[in-house]
């Protein structure tokens, strides 16, 4: 069984002694607020929320959790990485920024560039699903992504090969603004956040992660662009999946068979047409007491004195 785990940080003020007398509290004032709020939607799914809080959300601790869920999780897992507060950039030093920044997020005691986030994600296992949440200052691309080009959001980021083959989960990240942008906080919250969660509307939301994106950006009312982007191998399944869904992207097969001998065609047919129907009523039956989803069916009949009807079920959730 596919289990769900979640690191949700958000941070009002920073330590002044590590950020040159900055206190960061301008702007920041509901991000604790914002971890509340995210906290409760990500806990109604099904998740194991560990909740970092201002002097909590140090880059020691919030880097550690990271690994710790890269080195626990299995194939089919659900980790939800959500930040709020300060984000920032600094000058790239190893030349992978077509922009020439890095992008941070501002920790409790220090800035985590994105190149340190960037080394974690690649220690998620194959098949592991990864949703970042960044609501925060130049969060257009603040998970990495080596390769990247800029482009209207939502797209599919190029990777150069090596990359490619590093990542081995997939990660969909859905950030509050552009590169070089601002995302907007106020005592109620983060814009984005609180967009999100209105989008959300209590569990009633109904659709995949693009859509949960696309009415995202419908409802932030001030002037930032949230960004999609997606990371490593991610499949269409994961792409529709119901957001923060712990159950991943599976399949049940359920058959029946019908076998009937002999060479009379008349008769043959009246079988089939009496009998293949409450046997595939059947199986309809018992795929859907297991998990409701698309349904498929199909009946084949072969000469030489054997005649065979089967259907199937197929269940996706």
């Amino acid at each position: 069984m596919a289990r769900g785990l979640a690191l949700v940080a958000g941070l009002r003020a920073v330590d002044p002694a590590a950020y040159g007398g900055w206190d960061g509290q301008n702007g920041c004032w509901g991000c604790e607020l914002d971890v509340d709020n995210v906290g409760r939607i990500l806990r109604s799914q099904g998740l194991q929320v560990h909740e970092l809080k201002t002097k909590d959300a140090t880059a020691s601790n919030i880097l550690r959790s990271l690994a710790s869920a890269a080195a626990n999780l299995a194939p089919e897992d659900l980790f939800v990485f959500y930040f709020s507060g300060h984000g920032g950039q600094q000058p790239d030093l190893d030349g992978d920024e077509l922009d020439g920044q890095d992008e941070t997020l501002v920790a409790y005691d220090r800035e985590i560039i994105d190149d340190e986030l960037n080394k974690v994600w690649p220690q998620f296992r194959s098949g592991v699903r990864i949703v970042m949440l960044s609501d925060s200052c130049n969060s257009g691309t603040n998970y990495k992504n080596r390769g990247r080009f800029d482009a209207p959001s939502p797209f599919v980021p190029v990777l150069d090969k090596a990359v490619a083959n590093e990542m081995r989960a997939q990660m969909i990240h859905i950030g509050g603004c552009r590169d070089g942008f601002s995302s907007t906080g106020y005592l109620s919250g983060g814009a984005f956040t609180t967009a999100l969660c209105d989008a959300w509307s209590g569990g009633t939301f109904r659709g995949g992660y693009v859509d949960l994106y696309n009415s995202s950006v419908g409802a932030v009312t001030t002037g930032q662009r949230p960004q999609y982007n997606e990371y490593g191998p991610v499949t269409e399944e994961f792409r529709k999946q119901r957001p923060f869904s712990v159950a991943g992207p599976a399949s049940v097969r359920v058959e029946c068979s019908l076998e009937i001998h002999g060479v009379d065609l008349d008769r043959a047919q009246e079988i089939l047409n009496t009998e293949a129907g409450p046997c595939l009523v059947s199986a309809f039956g018992e795929a859907l007491a297991k998990r409701s989803g698309e349904v498929s069916a199909s009946c084949s009949a072969e000469s030489g004195g054997h005649w065979s009807c089967e259907g199937s079920v197929t269940i996706r959730f």
